[in-house]
């Protein structure tokens, strides 16, 4: 089970949008959402740049364009987020308690300490995934990590995994993680990417 930690499940996903943002210096970032689509199925409120059948959030293909009402919402949200400071709390990874949200890739804050450094570092660790072009029968994903608030971030390691024919966007984030969560060179190439930073 995924726990948002008490967060709307839209301020973890522009959080996450807005970590990627500054991932790289410089960074073009269009500012123009093109599409603002809603779930009728569970109220999910998200963006896209290209039209989409499916929501990011329940999987169900319920999705239509947001009415006046749902757009202004949307807007209140994105610019109530902006202005708030982050201070969630660092998470352990674990998939039981990581904050996970969605837009082909996914990000969580990880504290030094949890690979046993003594250091008040806090790190944002962010993985883009999709289905590797060069192989199609693959999920791949790319690990990238920086120092909380960053304006920059290291490649770590690309994830490799077996696609699964029709495999929701959740399900796809949910075995990356795993993925990561078992993998003792994430966490070696993690610890040596804090090393670096000391």
């Amino acid at each position: 089970m995924i726990i948002f930690c008490g967060l709307p499940k839209w301020k973890v996903m522009v959080q996450q949008f807005l970590d990627l943002q500054q991932r790289f210096t410089p960074v073009t970032i269009n500012p123009v959402i093109e599409l603002i689509l809603t779930c009728d199925n569970c109220g999910f409120i998200f963006s896209r740049m290209e039209e989409s059948d499916q929501c990011p959030d329940c999987g169900k293909h319920m999705v239509r364009p947001t009415n006046e009402d749902e757009q202004e919402e949307f807007s209140t949200r994105m610019a109530e987020l902006t202005r708030s400071e982050r201070s969630e709390a660092p998470r352990i990874p674990k998939i039981e308690d990581a904050e996970i949200s969605m837009l082909s890739s996914f990000a969580f804050r990880l504290p030094a300490t949890a690979l046993k450094i003594n250091s008040g570092m806090i790190l944002d660790v962010i993985v883009e995934y999709g289905e590797n072009p060069a192989d199609r029968t693959e999920l791949a994903g790319n690990v990238w990590a920086r120092q909380e608030g960053g304006a920059t971030a290291n490649f770590l390691m690309s994830v490799h995994l077996p696609a699964k024919r029709n495999e929701a966007p959740r399900a796809q984030v949910d075995r990356i993680f795993a993925s990561l969560n078992e993998s003792g060179t994430f966490r070696a190439r993690l610890a040596d990417f804090v090393s670096e930073q000391l």
